[in-house]
């Protein structure tokens, strides 16, 4: 099963660069990245409702809603951010570097919420191992966007 879940990662990374062009030239066409970034959105919240309806997952009632922290609906936001800035920023450093620093963003996060365990990931500690091929990783993030 693990397997599994490493081709699906495997898969999101192949997928999101694409996206970016997708989103690109679809900001290029309408002259708008927040308009295009809206449209990436509103085209994936309708995909989401449809598989809402295909597998009937449950809606939660509004009282669960009200109990919920607002701090996690921010992750709505960080999508948005996250969309709407490669747009603005894979044209201009070009979509090679984009997804280095991409990686390396996510790779610093991560050291640190695997670390602390923070938002519900078990903790990870780091070790010399994960540190050097951090390292090796960010070296390469900047050879990418030098050469």
């Amino acid at each position: 099963m693990g397997q599994l879940y490493i081709l699906l990662a495997l898969a999101i990374g192949l997928l999101l660069p694409i996206q970016v062009g997708i989103n690109t030239e679809l900001a290029q066409r309408i002259s708008s990245p927040i308009t295009a970034s809206l449209f990436s959105f509103a085209v994936g919240t309708i995909g989401l409702m449809v598989c809402l309806f295909i597998f009937r997952d449950p809606w939660p009632d509004l009282n669960t809603l009200n109990t919920i922290p607002k701090w996690l609906w921010l992750g709505g936001f960080i999508g948005a951010f996250a969309v709407f800035g490669s747009i603005i920023s894979g044209p201009q450093i070009g979509l090679l570097s984009l997804v280095a620093f991409v990686l390396a963003g996510q790779l610093l996060a991560s050291l640190v919420l695997d670390h602390y365990g923070w938002l519900g990931f078990p903790v990870r500690e780091l070790s010399l191992g994960r540190i050097s091929g951090s390292v090796l990783l960010l070296t390469a993030v900047v050879l990418i966007h030098k050469y």
